[in-house]
Order: C-alpha cells, then sequence, then structure tokens
C-alpha cells in the first residue's frame, strides 16, 4: 500500500486533489500575458471587422481589389505619383507638418494649463475664453488661417497655416488635460509645502508637475492623435506635398487605388504613434504604482 501510493507522481497527485474545485486552477488561458480574451479583442475581432468593411467596400465599388491596391502602394514608392513624388517623401513632409504643430501645442497648452488650473485669476480671465473657442472644430479655422498669414510669402504663408490647423486640434486636448490635472493637486500635499516654506516654484517642480503628470501625458496621446486627424484637413489646402494633400489629388484624378494606398498609410502611423505614446506613458509612470494608463 505504502508503496503504490508512493509510485503515484506528485503532478497526479495535485490534479486529483484539485479536481473537486470547481475553479480550476490547473489550466489557464494565459500565457505571458497574453490572454484568450486579448486574442478575440484584439485579433480575431478586427480582423473580422477589416474582413466585412472589405466587402462592403467590394459591393459599393466592383473594380477596386486588393491587388489593384498592393499595386499602386507600391508604384508610389518606386515611381511616386503624377508629379513624381514618392509615397515615402508625401509621408516627411506630413510628419514634419505634425511634429511642428505638436511640438508648438505642447510649448503654448501646457504652460498655460498649469497657469489656469494653479492660479485663479488667470483661470478667471482665461477660462471662458478656452469654453468659448474650444467647441469649434479645427477644419472650421482653415479660411481664418489662410486670411491671417496671406500676407507672408509663398509657400511659406501656406505651410504656416497648415501647421496652424494642427496647432489647434492638439492645443486644446492638451490645455484641458493639464489644467484638469493640476486642479486635482492633492491639497493636503500643498499645505505641507506651506508649512516647510517652499517657494511657488519649487511648489511647482516638486508637487505639482508630478502630480499632473498622469492627466498631463494623456492629453498628448489625445492630443497628437487629433492634430493627426487634422493632418488631412490642413494638407487639402494645398502645397503640393503630404498624405493628406495625396488623397485629395489622387481622388480628384479617380486614383482610387491610390488614395486608398494613402489612407492606408495615414492609419497604421496613427496606430503606431498612438502605441508609442501608450508604451511612453507606461514607461514615465512606472514609479506612480497607483496609477493605470
Amino acid at each position: 500500500m505504502v508503496q503504490s501510493a508512493m509510485s503515484v507522481p506528485e503532478s497526479e497527485t495535485v490534479a486529483t486533489s484539485t479536481s473537486g474545485n470547481k475553479e480550476v486552477d490547473t489550466f489557464s488561458f494565459e500565457w505571458r500575458g497574453f490572454s484568450f480574451r486579448d486574442l478575440i479583442l484584439k485579433v480575431l475581432l478586427p480582423a473580422v471587422i477589416l474582413l466585412v468593411l472589405w466587402q462592403i467596400i467590394g459591393h459599393i465599388a466592383d473594380e477596386i481589389t486588393l491587388i489593384d491596391i498592393g499595386t499602386s502602394f507600391i508604384k508610389l514608392i518606386v515611381e511616386g505619383d503624377t508629379e513624381g513624388n514618392t509615397l515615402l517623401l508625401h509621408t516627411g513632409w506630413s510628419l514634419f507638418r505634425v511634429i511642428l504643430g505638436f511640438v508648438l501645442a505642447i510649448g503654448t497648452a501646457v504652460p498655460l494649463g498649469i497657469a489656469i488650473g494653479r492660479y485663479k485669476t488667470v483661470d478667471a480671465i482665461l477660462g471662458p475664453v478656452v469654453d468659448a473657442m474650444r467647441p469649434i472644430p479645427p477644419i472650421a479655422w482653415i479660411p481664418i488661417s489662410i486670411l491671417m498669414f496671406k500676407g507672408l510669402q509663398y509657400p511659406f504663408s501656406l505651410l504656416v497655416a497648415q501647421v496652424f490647423i494642427i496647432w489647434i486640434g492638439s492645443f486644446f486636448p492638451i490645455l484641458l488635460n493639464t489644467t484638469a490635472g493640476v486642479k486635482r493637486t492633492n491639497s493636503v500635499h500643498l499645505d505641507v509645502c506651506r508649512t516647510f516654506g517652499a517657494t511657488e516654484r519649487q511648489v511647482l517642480r516638486r508637487v505639482i508637475i508630478p502630480s499632473a503628470l498622469p492627466e498631463v501625458l494623456a492629453g498628448l496621446r489625445v492630443g497628437f492623435g487629433i492634430g493627426w486627424m487634422c493632418l488631412v484637413a490642413a494638407e487639402i489646402i494645398g502645397g503640393g506635398l503630404g498624405l493628406g494633400y495625396l488623397v485629395s489629388i489622387t481622388q480628384q484624378l479617380g486614383r482610387t487605388g491610390e488614395t486608398i494606398s494613402a489612407m492606408l498609410v495615414i492609419g497604421f502611423i496613427g496606430f503606431l504613434l498612438s502605441y508609442l505614446f501608450l508604451y511612453a506613458e507606461r514607461k514615465m509612470l512606472a514609479w506612480r504604482q497607483d496609477v493605470s494608463v
């Protein structure tokens, strides 16, 4: 009896002892943090949605096939558009405009958001102005931007107008998130700083900015995404280069394959940059164990 009991492997003994439990712990769908639920939501479901959309597009326009789009995509990379401008050149100009507008939005929205969130006088003066301008869509600023910068020399005036549209699209999400993050700073921490005689600069650097950092980073991610979406509207103004311009001009010329190719590049870059921002958020907020991004 003792010998037969000892001959049973340990793993089988564990499985026997837990077989009566309703919660099965010996089998899990997870593997290295990737669960079966993630497989459904992040892989299979997007693939099914993409196939359904593709079938809808196929019924709407019978002449569009996957081979045509692939051929147009390769042609844009190798030969370029009707003017010889390659897809890489269009993408580079689009990224240049978006990054320039986004950097300007950071440089203006973050300091202004800190001032509005920190000082009641600034909030009382600028708060109503922000609330009045915030609902205006960035696209509605296109005619105004052309008029504002028409005195500059072409094509610099066109570049400034395009960057302005991207800037205003990124500005308000960054501003609002920064303001909200500053206002949510723990008042107890501020009282402790006052008790120990900390200067306003020390309070900003040591307490307010670290406390508001999660909201600021989230605002940067959202602001960049909106700025990237404003890209097409900004480049439709003209300029001859850019993914938005490529979408507009190929649509006018009836080159549907090239239009869809440019749209796919816009979507892929936006998707990639969004995940890069999310990754940067998690890395920068690793010291805050109570914050989940």
